[in-house]
């Protein structure tokens, strides 16, 4: 199967309660770089659905947590995706806030690449991701949309 020249991508800022914000690292096969990174949960819109719409799928696929709303998106990044393949893909993502209690995610509900990409899971500080190199997060700025989203909670 072809893989679309535009990706529409929904992403969660899940804080709990101490503005901890969760994170996966993934090691995707397929990306050329980066390769290893830390994003928050989301993924993927599907073409039936809006932002809002695959940003409440994602994240109950990627943590198991459902909820019925999360408000509009506070934040947008466009940029694009390259493949070991040399396939360019655009994408454009909406960023989406929620509050909860601190939690350990479920995997219940990964898809089977999920399983091979997302290496581990980890609640952070804003202090914590300042003290990575711009290459070990993705998108690049997340310390700030992060912190935009704890300044909206």
């Amino acid at each position: 199967m072809a893989r679309p020249t535009h990706r529409r991508v929904s992403r969660i800022v899940l804080l709990d309660e101490n503005d901890n914000f969760l994170l996966f690292r993934t090691a995707s096969p397929r990306l050329l770089v980066p390769v290893v990174r830390w994003i928050t949960p989301g993924g993927g819109v599907e073409p039936h659905e809006s932002h809002h719409e695959g940003a409440l799928r994602e994240l109950f696929e990627e943590t198991g947590l459902r909820v019925e709303s999360l408000g509009e998106s506070f934040h947008s990044v466009s940029g694009e995706s390259i493949f070991n393949d040399g396939h360019v893909q655009s994408t454009h993502t909406e960023f989406f806030v929620h509050r909860t209690s601190n939690f350990m995610p479920t995997t219940d509900n990964w898809l089977p690449n999920e399983h091979v990409d997302i290496t581990d899971t980890r609640w952070w500080t804003l202090h914590d991701i300042s003290q990575l190199d711009q290459g070990e997060y993705s998108p690049i700025g997340l310390h700030d949309i992060v912190a935009k989203a704890i300044e909206l909670t």
